[in-house]
């Protein structure tokens, strides 16, 4: 059973768009050059409402983003748990090494808006994908046919992940006002996010790495989570045109669900030689909450300079918590390091304790024509995940990304394209001194990870 465990859970994430950009597993990208808080074009419906307020017409968008990911992460031996017994000997190689990933990645963003009510008042539906993606993590073929390890074929990440999908869809609404001047706008946004995950991860009955029991037989398991569920986010924003040149813009996004979430669902343990097992639980985590700041100038006739910052309180990913369903909040309550009490209603807990981000982009872009604009601009942003809960199912870490694009405009056709590339800078973990314990042990994953990006945005818009 290739299966999921909560502690991949809503994870794997991290071979997901997601990991493009923002820190942590946010994947707003869409929007190329124009995505920040002061943009005016129909992705306004996501970074900031006010800027529908400053639309033009009635317009229709439709974006995709499409990369290629690959990852390297090589287990360090020092991170298995019992090495010589759970682990024999002749197998470390089986237990650690180098593992790889290569996927493709496609995440959509469709945007309608109109300002065609009421003068001064523009309003937008839009459905984006924020968080999410999916990630199959390849197979050492060294090992296909290993008859005594056999869960080694899934490569030295299957602790963390092995494959999954999840994604979190935003379905918005949102509308803007401004002055009559032009000087002032506001505006509001609801979000319904639909999150659906599955996610397969090799997985023990205590917790640990062991490949086989004391007496011999195999030990290793694998677990299947499904979960999914419905909740509730909202977006405020400002804008402000302090001269005709320029536009700056101000963005608030609530936590979906405005706090923790709840995910339902089951999942499917298969612990060794014991035949799959099925129980319904409950996926408790918390995503953060966003504030965004953005400026733009048109310095010449020709030439726009952009600016922008984001900050992300990805603090409030304390940890990843499966319990049973309907089971108290203090069930699910961590301490600073992502740890929760053990009580009954908990099935296990993936301590996270993430930690508080922000991203600086600058760019510009130049009209070639009347119907050609060149633009490029390039990203710093900073790493969410701490040494002692980073993984292969979340990898994050300081990120560097440059990116190119460019528009068409023919008559009431827009085309836009751009080109970039994400470049993580390589993480190396030491092995872990104390192993938690309980039901909050998930197996050490220590080592070296080294990933990178190759992404392609490509939309069309109609003027109506």
């Amino acid at each position: 059973m290739r299966s999921i465990t909560p502690v991949s859970t809503v994870f794997l994430l991290l071979a997901t768009p997601a990991l493009a950009h923002a820190g942590g597993f946010g994947a707003t990208r869409f929007g190329g050059e124009d995505g920040h808080a002061a943009t005016s074009d129909p992705t306004a419906t996501y970074f900031n409402p006010a800027g529908l307020a400053y639309t033009e017409g009635t317009q229709a968008y439709i974006e995709g983003f499409i990369a290629q990911r690959r990852v390297t992460y090589n287990r360090d031996p020092a991170a298995i748990d019992n090495a010589g017994t759970g682990t024999p000997t002749d197998a470390i190689n089986r237990n650690s090494g180098e593992a790889t990933l290569s996927n493709p990645l496609v995440s959509p963003f469709i945007g309608f808006v109109t300002n065609g009510f009421l003068p001064g008042l523009g309003v937008g539906v839009s459905v984006s994908v924020p968080f999410g993606g999916q990630a199959s993590w390849d197979s050492d073929s060294r090992f296909a046919n290993d008859a005594t390890y056999p869960g080694a074929v899934d490569s030295s990440a299957r602790w963390a992940s092995i494959e999954g999908t999840q994604r979190s869809l935003f379905y918005t609404l949102a509308a803007g006002w401004r002055t009559r001047d032009g000087r002032f706008g506001v505006g509001a946004g609801l979000n319904i996010v639909q999150s659906d995950i599955s996610l397969v991860r090799a997985r023990n009955v205590d917790g640990t790495d062991d490949l086989v029991r004391a007496n011999g037989s195999i030990a290793e398991g694998r677990s299947l989570l499904e979960v999914n569920g419905i909740d509730l986010s909202a977006t405020l924003g400002l804008m402000w045109k302090p001269t005709p040149c320029s536009r700056v813009g101000l963005s608030y996004h609530s936590q979906p669900g405005f706090g923790e979430i709840a995910l339902s669902g089951t999942l499917t343990n298969q612990f060794g030689d014991s035949p799959p097992a099925a129980s319904d639980v409950e996926l408790r985590q918390e995503l953060p909450d966003i504030v965004r700041l953005a400026g733009v100038w048109r310095a010449a006739e020709k030439v726009v300079l952009h600016a922008s910052l984001d900050m992300q309180r990805w603090s409030k990913f304390k940890n990843q918590c499966i319990v049973t369903p309907g089971a108290p909040q203090s069930a699910c309550e961590p301490d600073a390091d992502g740890m929760v009490v053990e009580t009954s209603p908990l099935v296990v807990n993936i301590p996270r304790a993430w930690k508080d981000v922000y991203g600086i982009r600058v760019g510009a872009s130049y009209d070639v024509s009347e119907t050609l604009t060149l633009n490029g601009g390039i990203l710093y942003d900073t790493n969410a995940v701490p040494d002692s809960t980073l993984d292969p199912a979340l990898i994050d870490s300081d990120k560097v990304v440059p990116q190119l694009g460019a528009r068409f405009r023919s008559g009431k056709i827009i085309l836009n394209g751009t080109l970039g590339h994400v470049f993580y800078l390589d993480r190396t973990t030491a092995a872990r001194t104390v192993d938690p314990s309980g039901k909050n042990r998930n197996p050490d994953m220590a080592g070296d990870y080294s990933t990178g990006i190759l992404y392609v945005l490509l939309g069309v818009g109609v003027a109506m």
